[in-house]
Formats: C-alpha cells, structure tokens, sequence
C-alpha cells in the first residue's frame, strides 16, 4: 500500500475524540449558565412536598368540600396592588374568619423576584398590599390554613392583560 492510499480512520476518530470533548464542555458550561430554579408551588422545599404530596392532597379535597375560594383581582398593576381573597364557607356562604393565610408573589420560571407577605381578615376577605417592580406575568400563591386542614391555590395573572381574557368573550367573570 503505498502513502497515497493509507488509511484515514486514525484521524477520524481523533476528530471524534475531539468533538465528544467539546459536547460535553458545552454542556457543563450551558448548566452553568442556565441554573435550575426551586419550585415554589407549595411555598416549600420539593422534598418536603414529595414526602407529603399525598396529604396535601388529602387535605386540599376536603377544605375544597367546605370551603370555596374567589380572588377578586383579574389584572395586576406595575406598582402597589391590593390582594383581595375570598374565602367562604361552601354551605353558608358566610366567609371563614380566623384562617392564617399566606401570600406569595412570584414569576413563573424564577424565584428572584419572590415576595412573601401574609393576608389580614376585613369586611369578610383576606387582603394584602403587594408591591410588582416588573411588567409580565406572576403567579400569586396562598397558603390557607384553618384549625386543621390547609390548602395551596396558585394564580396565574398578569400585569399585560386579563389571563384568559379572548376565552372569556363576552361572557360574565365572576
């Protein structure tokens, strides 16, 4: 055989040595970058939530048997907003009073912006004043406890437009 017509494969796979390198520098350096965000559905940590889903569950059905909940805000402001939750009992109607209820303001996909802040009792709802720096979409989640049941309630709204709102048409928001 003569030089003219030796073989490439050595280089090939050096060339394939070299790229398999480079991927996986890529991918160190992408995780890097882009790190992975805490879930916050549940305002704690995800083994917390995974070691009691099931209870959490539990508990989420039968607060819903007694109870009903309604949030008064459809939009959010840039700037200071006021937090109106109803919560009332699904039988009377009457609202629950003495609950402990939590609030946290947060963006969908980061936990930086996150503020947390608890609800006082007047004229039959809970309500917080919340302070939003940015313009875009928020989760706004409550923890709701009563004497022995406690539920998480996520909302998903906007500081753009009512989420929802081309569904909605021209039918009635309650």
């Amino acid at each position: 055989m003569s030089k003219k017509e030796s073989n490439y494969w050595p280089h090939f796979i050096f060339a394939l040595v070299v790229f398999a390198i480079t991927l996986g520098v890529w991918t160190v350096k992408t995780a890097i970058d882009n790190p992975v965000e805490m879930d916050n559905s549940f305002m704690m940590k995800y083994q917390d939530v995974d070691k009691n889903f099931y209870n959490i569950e539990k508990e989420k059905k039968e607060f819903d048997k007694l109870y009903t909940l309604e949030l008064k805000n459809r939009k959010l402001d840039p700037g200071k907003n006021q937090i109106v939750l109803f919560v009332k009992e699904r039988n009377t109607s009457k609202p629950l009073t003495g609950a402990h209820v939590e609030v946290l303001l947060t963006r969908p996909f980061t936990t930086k912006f996150d503020k947390k802040s608890k609800a006082h009792f007047e004229n039959g709802a809970y309500i917080t004043d919340l302070n939003i720096s940015q313009e875009g979409r928020w989760n706004i989640i409550f923890k709701i406890s009563d004497s022995n049941l406690t539920r998480y309630k996520t909302y998903k709204l906007s500081t753009r437009r009512v989420m929802g709102e081309k569904s909605l048409n021209n039918t009635e928001i309650k």
